[in-house]
């Protein structure tokens, strides 16, 4: 049941560079029936193999019983060059190359003009735009779920990240493992974020430590239970789906289930970033804690809360990330807001006006609006994505308002 997608749409096909001779498909499995396409990533980095490695477990099991599935699953490698390395990226990061301009910039650009990541970059859009349009018993596909399969550098339990959309959070909530918000907003050009604008439920999970082995066993547990929590498997279709879900369970014990990101530390080549040793996800901060080092001397937390993805690793410019517990009634309160519509209100704030021509966009001038307007902007489903001299510009996420 496996099959390289040969069919391209947009963006002019590209050689694969010769140094990475594995398919972009991990595999398939298909058994006619309509539903939705289910997608998973692994190897975004280079040095993050261990999501392949689920899919392909996940990919096996299906095929040997026959398990009976709605839509299609596939599984795809990311950074191709970069795995065959063993490193996060080759020049630039793949997970941050899917802004808007940059895909513009492939179209636009000669495909002899790529770098070795953009090359690996055109054709996995390629290969997205082939499978969002190819149908699936017949008829159109239902719905498009993405799981971006990540590691880390240090130790850690695994955790999720979306966009906060209703259409994210069953499927979400469905993965038992600790959910963080807003790091769409502090990391620019991420695949989960290009998802999630296009509507479609997108989620990144980080299953642990690169080299551990449990972090295949986590991703492999998330893959079975985003199945089922997608309507692709029925809930008796896999009889240990349950220790699938009290392994995820147990792994992300005693970690928050809820956390909203507050802080990015962000980091630049030559600066001489060193994360001091011994942090790991979730672990408390004081504000004004000594977390790391630089050229310039040591790095102070500048708030209290939770440390998240410390780097411990040569490539990247995210040195650490600051967040806060969120209460579930926050979410609660949020999806009925939303329901209601009541963002059509919100230009009637102080120092907050809609952007002419977007009814998304809105706009905040930081020395008029009141203090915390921008959590009360996320309740409602916006984002912060830019910061100009005028003030902050707000996104509303796509949701859909049935989920």
């Amino acid at each position: 049941m496996r099959s390289p997608s040969n069919s391209f749409q947009k963006v002019p096909q590209q050689a694969v560079p010769s140094a990475s001779c594995d398919d972009r498909e991990v595999g398939r499995y298909d058994c006619n029936s309509p539903g939705p396409l289910f997608l998973t990533i692994g190897g975004l980095h280079g040095n993050e193999p261990a999501g392949i490695a689920a899919a392909s477990r996940v990919l096996k099991r299906l095929e040997m019983e026959q398990i009976p599935l709605k839509g299609r699953f596939v599984a795809l490698r990311g950074n191709r060059l970069a795995l065959a390395m063993g490193t996060r990226f080759v020049e630039r990061d793949l997970n941050r190359a899917w802004r808007p301009s940059d895909l513009r910039g492939l179209e636009e650009r000669d495909p002899e003009q790529d770098g070795p990541d953009e090359a690996e970059l055109r054709d996995l859009v390629q290969a997205l735009s082939a499978l969002h349009v190819e149908p699936c018993g017949n008829e159109t596909l239902s719905e498009i779920v993405l799981l971006d399969l990540h590691s880390t550098s240090g130790p850690s339990t695994p955790f999720l990240c979306m966009a906060d959309t209703l259409q994210n959070r069953p499927v979400s909530f469905a993965l038992e493992v600790p959910v963080i918000l807003g790091l769409e907003e502090a990391l620019e050009g991420t695949l989960l974020d290009y998802m999630s604008e296009a509507g479609r439920i997108a989620i990144a999970i980080e299953g642990g430590e690169h080299s551990d082995p449990a972090t295949v066993d986590c991703h492999e547990a998330a893959i079975w239970c985003g199945l089922s929590a997608s309507g692709c498997i029925q809930e008796d279709a896999l009889s240990d789906l349950p220790q699938m879900r009290e392994r995820l369970q147990n792994a992300a014990k005693g970690a928050p289930p809820i956390v909203d990101v507050r802080h990015r530390h962000g980091t630049s080549p030559g600066d001489g970033f060193v994360m001091d040793p011994g942090w790991a996800n979730f672990q408390h901060v004081a504000g004004d804690q000594i977390v790391a080092k630089d050229a310039s001397g040591s790095i102070r937390a500048p708030l209290a809360g939770r440390l998240l993805l410390p780097r411990y690793q040569a490539k990247g410019n995210d040195g650490f990330f600051l967040s806060i517990d969120v209460r579930p009634s926050w979410l609660t309160l949020s999806a009925w807001l939303r329901r209601k519509r009541l963002d059509r209100f919100l230009h009637l704030l102080p120092g907050v006006v809609r952007v002419e021509g977007d009814a998304r966009k809105l706009r905040i001038n930081r020395h008029r609006a009141s203090y915390g307007v921008r959590q009360i902007f996320r309740l409602f489903g916006f984002r912060r994505f830019r910061e100009d001299a005028k003030g902050y510009l707000f996104l509303r996420r796509p949701d859909k308002l049935d989920s």
